[in-house]
C-alpha cells in the first residue's frame, strides 16, 4: 500500500490533472446553439465521457477519503501517545508537588514509576492500538 505522504501527493496530482482536464477539454457548450455543440455532444456520447469522468471523480474522492483516514489515524495515535506518556508523568509530578516534596531521589523514583506505568499501559490493547496507529497500520494487522 502507499505511504501516507506518497498517497497525499498522488491525490494532489490527480486533483490537479482533473482540474486541467476539466478546464481544457471538458466543455458542455461551445456556443449558444449550432453544429459545434452537436459535434461535441456526439463525441462525448460516443466515448462515454460523462460516465468515465464521473468514475474518475469517484476514484479521486475515494483516494482523498483514504488520505484523510490515514492522517486522522496518525493524529489519533500521536494524541494517544501524548496521553499514555503524559498522564503517568503528570500524575507523578502533581503528587510530588501536592506533597511539597522537592528531593531529587523522590523525583527520580516518581519518574521511574511513571515510566513503568507507561510501559504497562503500552502493553495493553489500547497501548498496542496507539502504537499501531502511529506506524500507519491497523491494530488487526499487527496481531
Amino acid at each position: 500500500m502507499f505511504s501516507s505522504a506518497r498517497l497525499a501527493r498522488r491525490v494532489a496530482a490527480l486533483e490537479r490533472s482533473i482540474a486541467v482536464f476539466r478546464s481544457t477539454y471538458w466543455r458542455q457548450h461551445l456556443t449558444a446553439h449550432g453544429p459545434a455543440n452537436d459535434l461535441l455532444l456526439a463525441f462525448q456520447d460516443q466515448h462515454r465521457l460523462p460516465a468515465r469522468f464521473t468514475e474518475i471523480l469517484a476514484e479521486a474522492a475515494d483516494y482523498s477519503r483514504l488520505v484523510q483516514t490515514q492522517e486522522s489515524q496518525q493524529i489519533s495515535g500521536a494524541l494517544g501517545v501524548l496521553t499514555v506518556l503524559g498522564l503517568p508523568v503528570g500524575t507523578a509530578l502533581g503528587i510530588l508537588q501536592v506533597l511539597g516534596d522537592a528531593s531529587l531521589t523522590d523525583l527520580l523514583i516518581a519518574l521511574a514509576l511513571s515510566v513503568a506505568a507507561t510501559g504497562a499501559i503500552l502493553t495493553t490493547r489500547y497501548g498496542r492500538l496507539v502504537l499501531s496507529s502511529l506506524r500507519g497500520g491497523t491494530h488487526e494487522e499487527q496481531e
